[in-house]
Protein backbone atom coordinates (compact mmCIF):
# COMPACT_ATOMS: atom_id res chain seq x y z
CA UNK A 1 0.00 0.00 0.00
CA UNK A 2 1.25 3.47 -0.86
CA UNK A 3 0.90 5.89 2.06
CA UNK A 4 0.01 9.26 0.51
CA UNK A 5 -1.87 12.24 1.93
CA UNK A 6 -5.19 11.00 0.56
CA UNK A 7 -4.78 7.61 2.20
CA UNK A 8 -3.86 9.21 5.52
CA UNK A 9 -6.89 11.51 5.35
CA UNK A 10 -9.13 8.50 4.70
CA UNK A 11 -7.57 6.67 7.63
CA UNK A 12 -8.14 9.57 10.06
CA UNK A 13 -11.67 10.16 8.74
CA UNK A 14 -12.82 6.64 9.60
CA UNK A 15 -12.79 5.39 6.01
CA UNK A 16 -11.42 1.81 5.83
CA UNK A 17 -8.08 1.51 4.05
CA UNK A 18 -7.61 -1.94 2.43
CA UNK A 19 -4.42 -3.76 3.45
CA UNK A 20 -2.96 -7.22 3.08
CA UNK A 21 -3.86 -9.37 6.13
CA UNK A 22 -0.23 -10.37 6.63
CA UNK A 23 0.91 -6.74 6.63
CA UNK A 24 -1.58 -5.12 9.03
CA UNK A 25 0.90 -4.08 11.72
CA UNK A 26 3.38 -2.73 9.18
CA UNK A 27 0.70 -0.74 7.38
CA UNK A 28 -0.65 0.70 10.63
CA UNK A 29 2.81 1.87 11.62
CA UNK A 30 3.22 3.44 8.19
CA UNK A 31 -0.11 5.27 8.57
CA UNK A 32 0.23 6.55 12.15
CA UNK A 33 3.45 8.53 11.67
CA UNK A 34 2.22 10.76 8.84
CA UNK A 35 -1.26 10.82 10.40
CA UNK A 36 0.13 12.37 13.57
CA UNK A 37 2.10 14.93 11.61
CA UNK A 38 -0.70 15.73 9.17
CA UNK A 39 -3.41 16.08 11.83
CA UNK A 40 -1.39 18.67 13.76
CA UNK A 41 -0.46 20.72 10.72
CA UNK A 42 -2.12 24.07 9.96
CA UNK A 43 -3.40 24.40 13.51
CA UNK A 44 -5.53 21.24 13.39
CA UNK A 45 -6.08 19.05 16.43
CA UNK A 46 -3.22 16.62 17.01
CA UNK A 47 -4.03 12.92 17.37
CA UNK A 48 -3.14 10.57 20.19
CA UNK A 49 -3.58 6.84 19.84
CA UNK A 50 -4.94 5.35 23.08
CA UNK A 51 -5.50 1.66 23.78
CA UNK A 52 -7.00 0.40 27.04
CA UNK A 53 -7.92 -3.08 25.83
CA UNK A 54 -8.31 -5.39 22.86
CA UNK A 55 -11.94 -5.65 21.70
CA UNK A 56 -12.68 -8.68 19.50
CA UNK A 57 -15.97 -8.48 17.62
CA UNK A 58 -17.52 -11.33 15.63
CA UNK A 59 -20.66 -10.60 13.64
CA UNK A 60 -22.36 -11.31 10.35
CA UNK A 61 -22.15 -8.87 7.46
CA UNK A 62 -25.94 -8.35 7.51
CA UNK A 63 -25.56 -6.33 10.73
CA UNK A 64 -22.51 -4.29 9.71
CA UNK A 65 -24.27 -0.92 9.98
CA UNK A 66 -25.47 -1.59 13.55
CA UNK A 67 -22.08 -2.91 14.65
CA UNK A 68 -20.18 -0.01 13.04
CA UNK A 69 -22.36 2.61 14.73
CA UNK A 70 -22.03 0.90 18.12
CA UNK A 71 -18.26 0.53 17.81
CA UNK A 72 -17.86 4.18 16.85
CA UNK A 73 -19.64 5.23 20.06
CA UNK A 74 -17.95 2.61 22.26
CA UNK A 75 -14.52 3.82 21.16
CA UNK A 76 -15.40 7.34 22.34
CA UNK A 77 -15.96 5.99 25.86
CA UNK A 78 -13.37 3.22 25.87
CA UNK A 79 -10.44 3.70 23.43
CA UNK A 80 -9.11 0.32 22.36
CA UNK A 81 -7.80 -1.77 19.50
CA UNK A 82 -10.88 -3.23 17.79
CA UNK A 83 -10.50 -6.44 15.79
CA UNK A 84 -13.78 -6.88 13.92
CA UNK A 85 -14.38 -10.19 12.13
CA UNK A 86 -17.23 -9.89 9.62
CA UNK A 87 -18.55 -13.28 8.52
CA UNK A 88 -20.47 -13.41 5.26
CA UNK A 89 -23.03 -16.08 4.30
CA UNK A 90 -22.04 -19.69 3.75
CA UNK A 91 -21.59 -19.23 0.01
CA UNK A 92 -19.41 -16.13 0.30
CA UNK A 93 -15.73 -16.11 -0.64
CA UNK A 94 -13.71 -17.79 2.14
CA UNK A 95 -10.62 -15.69 1.40
CA UNK A 96 -9.66 -13.31 4.22
CA UNK A 97 -9.51 -9.59 3.42
CA UNK A 98 -8.52 -6.78 5.75
CA UNK A 99 -8.85 -3.03 6.19
CA UNK A 100 -7.72 -0.56 8.85
CA UNK A 101 -8.99 2.80 10.01
CA UNK A 102 -8.83 5.17 12.96
CA UNK A 103 -11.84 6.09 15.09
CA UNK A 104 -11.03 9.54 16.48
CA UNK A 105 -12.90 11.69 18.99
CA UNK A 106 -12.19 15.15 20.36
CA UNK A 107 -12.63 14.98 24.16
CA UNK A 108 -12.72 18.76 24.54
CA UNK A 109 -11.58 21.83 22.55
CA UNK A 110 -7.84 22.40 22.67
CA UNK A 111 -7.01 18.78 23.52
CA UNK A 112 -5.62 16.19 21.09
CA UNK A 113 -7.99 13.85 19.31
CA UNK A 114 -8.10 10.45 21.02
CA UNK A 115 -8.01 7.64 18.46
CA UNK A 116 -8.73 3.93 18.52
CA UNK A 117 -7.68 1.48 15.83
CA UNK A 118 -10.29 -0.51 13.94
CA UNK A 119 -8.99 -3.56 12.11
CA UNK A 120 -11.61 -5.26 9.94
CA UNK A 121 -11.23 -8.87 8.84
CA UNK A 122 -13.81 -10.14 6.36
CA UNK A 123 -14.48 -13.67 5.17
CA UNK A 124 -17.28 -16.10 4.34
CA UNK A 125 -18.47 -18.64 6.89
CA UNK A 126 -16.18 -21.18 5.29
CA UNK A 127 -13.18 -19.04 6.19
CA UNK A 128 -14.09 -18.57 9.85
CA UNK A 129 -11.35 -20.99 10.86
CA UNK A 130 -8.76 -18.50 9.63
CA UNK A 131 -9.92 -15.75 12.00
CA UNK A 132 -8.12 -16.86 15.22
CA UNK A 133 -4.80 -17.15 13.43
CA UNK A 134 -5.23 -13.66 11.99
CA UNK A 135 -6.34 -12.17 15.32
CA UNK A 136 -3.74 -13.65 17.66
CA UNK A 137 -0.64 -11.74 16.42
CA UNK A 138 -2.64 -8.50 16.39
CA UNK A 139 -3.54 -8.50 20.08
CA UNK A 140 -1.85 -5.74 22.06
CA UNK A 141 0.20 -7.49 24.79
CA UNK A 142 -0.43 -6.96 28.50
CA UNK A 143 -3.92 -5.56 27.93
CA UNK A 144 -7.32 -7.17 28.62
CA UNK A 145 -9.02 -9.02 25.79
CA UNK A 146 -12.80 -8.58 25.53
CA UNK A 147 -14.89 -10.63 23.08
CA UNK A 148 -18.18 -9.21 21.83
CA UNK A 149 -19.88 -12.18 20.18
CA UNK A 150 -22.43 -10.53 17.89
CA UNK A 151 -23.11 -13.54 15.67
CA UNK A 152 -26.78 -14.66 15.84
CA UNK A 153 -27.11 -17.92 17.77
CA UNK A 154 -30.56 -19.10 16.60
CA UNK A 155 -29.01 -22.33 15.31
CA UNK A 156 -26.70 -22.81 18.30
CA UNK A 157 -28.66 -25.01 20.69
CA UNK A 158 -25.66 -25.60 22.91
CA UNK A 159 -25.48 -28.08 25.78
CA UNK A 160 -23.80 -27.08 28.99
CA UNK A 161 -22.49 -30.23 30.65
CA UNK A 162 -22.36 -31.74 34.07
CA UNK A 163 -22.52 -28.47 36.04
CA UNK A 164 -26.07 -27.81 34.87
CA UNK A 165 -28.87 -27.23 37.37
CA UNK A 166 -30.63 -30.54 37.87
CA UNK A 167 -34.22 -30.06 39.06
CA UNK A 168 -35.79 -32.69 41.29
CA UNK A 169 -39.04 -32.97 39.37
CA UNK A 170 -40.46 -33.05 35.87
CA UNK A 171 -40.94 -29.60 34.37
CA UNK A 172 -43.58 -28.40 31.97
CA UNK A 173 -42.69 -26.25 28.99
CA UNK A 174 -43.36 -22.53 29.16
CA UNK A 175 -45.88 -21.49 26.49
CA UNK A 176 -45.56 -24.93 24.93
CA UNK A 177 -42.10 -24.26 23.50
CA UNK A 178 -39.74 -27.20 23.58
CA UNK A 179 -36.29 -26.55 25.03
CA UNK A 180 -34.75 -28.70 22.30
CA UNK A 181 -35.43 -27.01 18.99
CA UNK A 182 -34.85 -28.93 15.79
CA UNK A 183 -31.68 -27.12 14.86
CA UNK A 184 -28.19 -28.31 14.02
CA UNK A 185 -25.33 -26.63 15.87
CA UNK A 186 -22.91 -24.84 13.59
CA UNK A 187 -19.60 -26.53 14.38
CA UNK A 188 -17.69 -23.73 12.64
CA UNK A 189 -19.29 -20.98 14.72
CA UNK A 190 -19.02 -23.03 17.91
CA UNK A 191 -15.34 -23.74 17.33
CA UNK A 192 -14.67 -20.06 16.62
CA UNK A 193 -16.50 -19.01 19.78
CA UNK A 194 -14.58 -21.53 21.87
CA UNK A 195 -11.19 -20.50 20.48
CA UNK A 196 -11.76 -16.76 20.89
CA UNK A 197 -13.30 -17.22 24.35
CA UNK A 198 -10.13 -18.98 25.45
CA UNK A 199 -8.20 -15.85 24.44
CA UNK A 200 -10.62 -13.46 26.16
CA UNK A 201 -10.74 -12.13 29.70
CA UNK A 202 -14.41 -11.14 29.31
CA UNK A 203 -17.11 -12.26 26.86
CA UNK A 204 -20.32 -10.41 25.97
CA UNK A 205 -22.92 -12.29 23.93
CA UNK A 206 -25.21 -9.85 22.16
CA UNK A 207 -26.38 -10.51 18.61
CA UNK A 208 -29.47 -8.28 18.20
CA UNK A 209 -30.24 -4.64 19.05
CA UNK A 210 -31.67 -4.15 22.54
CA UNK A 211 -34.87 -2.77 21.03
CA UNK A 212 -35.66 -6.26 19.74
CA UNK A 213 -38.17 -7.86 22.18
CA UNK A 214 -36.83 -11.31 21.22
CA UNK A 215 -33.86 -10.71 23.53
CA UNK A 216 -36.24 -11.10 26.48
CA UNK A 217 -38.05 -14.23 25.25
CA UNK A 218 -37.21 -17.89 24.78
CA UNK A 219 -35.51 -17.00 21.49
CA UNK A 220 -32.60 -15.70 23.60
CA UNK A 221 -32.05 -19.05 25.33
CA UNK A 222 -29.22 -20.08 22.92
CA UNK A 223 -27.30 -16.97 24.00
CA UNK A 224 -27.52 -18.09 27.65
CA UNK A 225 -26.29 -21.53 26.72
CA UNK A 226 -23.41 -20.02 24.80
CA UNK A 227 -22.33 -18.14 27.94
CA UNK A 228 -22.30 -21.40 29.89
CA UNK A 229 -19.91 -23.26 27.63
CA UNK A 230 -16.83 -24.37 29.56
CA UNK A 231 -14.52 -22.00 27.67
CA UNK A 232 -16.64 -18.97 28.61
CA UNK A 233 -17.70 -19.89 32.15
CA UNK A 234 -17.18 -17.16 34.75
CA UNK A 235 -16.35 -14.53 32.14
CA UNK A 236 -19.42 -14.34 29.87
CA UNK A 237 -22.68 -12.37 30.14
CA UNK A 238 -25.58 -11.38 27.88
CA UNK A 239 -26.31 -7.70 27.35
CA UNK A 240 -29.79 -7.92 28.92
CA UNK A 241 -28.06 -8.73 32.20
CA UNK A 242 -26.40 -5.30 32.16
CA UNK A 243 -29.75 -3.52 31.69
CA UNK A 244 -30.91 -4.83 35.09
CA UNK A 245 -28.16 -3.50 37.32
CA UNK A 246 -30.48 -0.98 39.04
CA UNK A 247 -32.75 -3.79 40.25
CA UNK A 248 -29.93 -5.92 41.62
CA UNK A 249 -28.32 -2.91 43.29
CA UNK A 250 -31.56 -1.79 44.96
CA UNK A 251 -32.27 -5.33 46.16
CA UNK A 252 -28.83 -5.72 47.71
CA UNK A 253 -29.19 -2.36 49.45
CA UNK A 254 -32.24 -3.62 51.35
CA UNK A 255 -29.99 -5.90 53.35
CA UNK A 256 -27.01 -3.59 53.86
CA UNK A 257 -28.14 -2.40 57.33
CA UNK A 258 -27.06 -5.00 59.91
CA UNK A 259 -30.53 -4.99 61.50
CA UNK A 260 -32.12 -6.12 58.22
CA UNK A 261 -29.70 -8.89 57.28
CA UNK A 262 -31.67 -11.47 59.24
CA UNK A 263 -34.36 -11.04 56.61
CA UNK A 264 -32.19 -12.99 54.13
CA UNK A 265 -32.49 -16.15 56.20
CA UNK A 266 -36.23 -15.75 56.56
CA UNK A 267 -37.24 -15.24 52.91
CA UNK A 268 -40.42 -17.16 52.13
CA UNK A 269 -41.54 -15.79 48.75
CA UNK A 270 -40.09 -13.80 45.85
CA UNK A 271 -42.56 -12.37 43.33
CA UNK A 272 -41.20 -10.76 40.18
CA UNK A 273 -43.58 -8.99 37.80
CA UNK A 274 -42.63 -7.98 34.26
CA UNK A 275 -44.29 -6.16 31.39
CA UNK A 276 -45.91 -7.77 28.35
CA UNK A 277 -48.26 -6.17 25.82
CA UNK A 278 -51.25 -8.37 26.71
CA UNK A 279 -50.41 -9.96 30.06
CA UNK A 280 -49.35 -13.27 28.50
CA UNK A 281 -46.06 -14.69 29.86
CA UNK A 282 -43.99 -14.28 26.71
CA UNK A 283 -41.00 -12.16 27.78
CA UNK A 284 -39.88 -13.69 31.05
CA UNK A 285 -36.12 -13.84 30.52
CA UNK A 286 -35.15 -10.73 32.56
CA UNK A 287 -37.43 -11.82 35.42
CA UNK A 288 -35.90 -15.30 35.32
CA UNK A 289 -32.36 -13.85 35.39
CA UNK A 290 -33.25 -11.63 38.34
CA UNK A 291 -34.77 -14.53 40.30
CA UNK A 292 -31.83 -16.73 39.27
CA UNK A 293 -29.45 -14.10 40.63
CA UNK A 294 -31.15 -14.11 44.06
CA UNK A 295 -31.30 -17.92 44.16
CA UNK A 296 -27.66 -18.20 43.12
CA UNK A 297 -26.38 -15.64 45.60
CA UNK A 298 -28.27 -17.30 48.47
CA UNK A 299 -27.38 -20.80 47.25
CA UNK A 300 -30.94 -22.04 46.94
CA UNK A 301 -31.52 -25.42 45.28
CA UNK A 302 -34.25 -25.83 42.61
CA UNK A 303 -36.88 -28.41 43.57
CA UNK A 304 -40.01 -28.03 41.43
CA UNK A 305 -41.65 -25.65 38.98
CA UNK A 306 -45.00 -25.33 37.29
CA UNK A 307 -46.49 -23.12 34.61
CA UNK A 308 -49.51 -21.07 35.69
CA UNK A 309 -51.82 -18.88 33.57
CA UNK A 310 -49.90 -15.83 34.84
CA UNK A 311 -46.39 -17.21 34.46
CA UNK A 312 -44.22 -19.59 36.49
CA UNK A 313 -44.24 -20.75 40.11
CA UNK A 314 -41.17 -22.53 41.45
CA UNK A 315 -40.00 -23.98 44.74
CA UNK A 316 -36.44 -23.81 46.04
CA UNK A 317 -34.78 -25.35 49.06
CA UNK A 318 -33.00 -22.86 51.30
CA UNK A 319 -31.49 -25.25 53.82
CA UNK A 320 -34.44 -26.79 55.69
CA UNK A 321 -36.81 -24.06 54.48
CA UNK A 322 -38.78 -23.83 51.25
CA UNK A 323 -38.97 -20.64 49.19
CA UNK A 324 -41.62 -19.92 46.54
CA UNK A 325 -40.60 -17.87 43.51
CA UNK A 326 -43.14 -16.52 41.04
CA UNK A 327 -42.55 -14.83 37.69
CA UNK A 328 -45.78 -13.05 36.74
CA UNK A 329 -46.63 -11.28 33.50
CA UNK A 330 -48.34 -7.91 33.79
CA UNK A 331 -50.10 -6.11 30.94
CA UNK A 332 -48.17 -2.87 30.44
CA UNK A 333 -48.32 -1.77 26.85
CA UNK A 334 -46.38 1.42 27.54
CA UNK A 335 -43.27 -0.55 28.57
CA UNK A 336 -40.99 -2.63 26.40
CA UNK A 337 -41.78 -6.35 26.80
CA UNK A 338 -39.75 -7.98 29.55
CA UNK A 339 -39.05 -4.83 31.58
CA UNK A 340 -39.36 -5.54 35.29
CA UNK A 341 -42.28 -3.69 36.89
CA UNK A 342 -42.06 -4.77 40.55
CA UNK A 343 -40.42 -7.15 43.01
CA UNK A 344 -41.80 -8.31 46.35
CA UNK A 345 -39.63 -10.28 48.78
CA UNK A 346 -41.57 -11.51 51.83
CA UNK A 347 -39.67 -12.81 54.84
CA UNK A 348 -40.08 -13.83 58.45
CA UNK A 349 -38.49 -11.11 60.52
CA UNK A 350 -38.44 -12.09 64.18
CA UNK A 351 -42.04 -12.34 65.35
CA UNK A 352 -43.26 -10.16 62.45
CA UNK A 353 -43.47 -10.46 58.68
CA UNK A 354 -41.46 -8.12 56.47
CA UNK A 355 -41.88 -7.21 52.81
CA UNK A 356 -39.10 -5.70 50.71
CA UNK A 357 -40.80 -3.99 47.76
CA UNK A 358 -39.36 -2.48 44.57
CA UNK A 359 -41.62 -0.82 42.00
CA UNK A 360 -41.05 0.89 38.68
CA UNK A 361 -42.88 4.23 38.69
CA UNK A 362 -43.34 6.05 35.40
CA UNK A 363 -44.12 9.77 35.47
CA UNK A 364 -42.14 12.85 34.61
CA UNK A 365 -39.17 10.61 35.23
CA UNK A 366 -38.93 6.84 35.51
CA UNK A 367 -37.65 5.59 38.84
CA UNK A 368 -37.46 2.55 41.10
CA UNK A 369 -38.98 3.07 44.53
CA UNK A 370 -37.71 1.03 47.44
CA UNK A 371 -40.17 0.37 50.27
CA UNK A 372 -39.80 -1.67 53.44
CA UNK A 373 -42.90 -2.91 55.25
CA UNK A 374 -42.91 -4.48 58.72
CA UNK A 375 -46.31 -5.90 59.57
CA UNK A 376 -48.65 -3.10 58.40
CA UNK A 377 -46.19 -0.19 58.66
CA UNK A 378 -44.42 0.78 55.43
CA UNK A 379 -41.51 3.16 54.90
CA UNK A 380 -40.30 4.56 51.58
CA UNK A 381 -36.52 4.15 51.82
CA UNK A 382 -35.35 5.77 48.59
CA UNK A 383 -36.07 6.39 44.92
CA UNK A 384 -33.55 5.81 42.15
CA UNK A 385 -34.03 7.40 38.70
CA UNK A 386 -33.70 4.94 35.86
CA UNK A 387 -31.66 6.36 33.02
CA UNK A 388 -32.10 4.18 29.96
CA UNK A 389 -28.62 3.66 28.58
CA UNK A 390 -28.02 3.08 24.91
CA UNK A 391 -26.30 0.04 23.47
CA UNK A 392 -22.86 1.60 23.23
CA UNK A 393 -22.96 2.83 26.84
CA UNK A 394 -24.03 -0.61 28.07
CA UNK A 395 -21.36 -2.34 26.00
CA UNK A 396 -18.76 0.03 27.42
CA UNK A 397 -19.98 -0.71 30.94
CA UNK A 398 -19.87 -4.45 30.24
CA UNK A 399 -16.30 -4.13 28.95
CA UNK A 400 -15.24 -2.34 32.12
CA UNK A 401 -17.12 -4.64 34.49
CA UNK A 402 -14.84 -6.87 36.52
CA UNK A 403 -17.43 -8.69 38.64
CA UNK A 404 -20.65 -9.13 36.66
CA UNK A 405 -19.56 -12.36 34.99
CA UNK A 406 -18.60 -14.02 38.29
CA UNK A 407 -22.23 -14.21 39.47
CA UNK A 408 -23.84 -14.66 36.06
CA UNK A 409 -23.37 -18.43 35.43
CA UNK A 410 -25.47 -19.56 38.38
CA UNK A 411 -28.12 -16.95 37.58
CA UNK A 412 -28.23 -18.10 33.95
CA UNK A 413 -28.48 -21.81 34.82
CA UNK A 414 -31.30 -21.14 37.26
CA UNK A 415 -33.04 -18.88 34.73
CA UNK A 416 -32.95 -21.69 32.16
CA UNK A 417 -34.54 -24.02 34.70
CA UNK A 418 -37.23 -21.47 35.61
CA UNK A 419 -38.08 -21.13 31.93
CA UNK A 420 -38.36 -24.90 31.49
CA UNK A 421 -35.21 -25.01 29.41
CA UNK A 422 -33.07 -27.86 30.67
CA UNK A 423 -29.36 -27.21 30.20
Amino acid sequence: MTTDNTTVEQFLSGIPVPVEPAAIERELAALWKPASEQAGADGGAAVTRVCLANLLVVGDTANNAWHADTLQRVSARFPCRILWAQLGPAGADAALTAAVTALCHLPSPGNPQVCSELITLRTGRGGAGNVPGAVLPLLEPDLPVVLWWALPTDAEQLKVGRDSVEPASEKRRLDGVSPHLDTTPSSTASALFDTLSELADRVIVHAEPLANPALRTLRAVPSLRLCLRECAADKATVMVWHTMGHWREMTAQFFDPPQLRDGLDGIETVTVRYATPDGRPTAALPAALYAGWIAGQLQWTPIAREVTPEGVRATFAAGPRRVTVELLAQAAGSLAPGRLTSVDIAAEFGPARATFHLARVCGERTEIRQTFCLSEACTLLKSLPIVERDEATLLGAAIESQSAASVFPRAAKTALWLLGETS
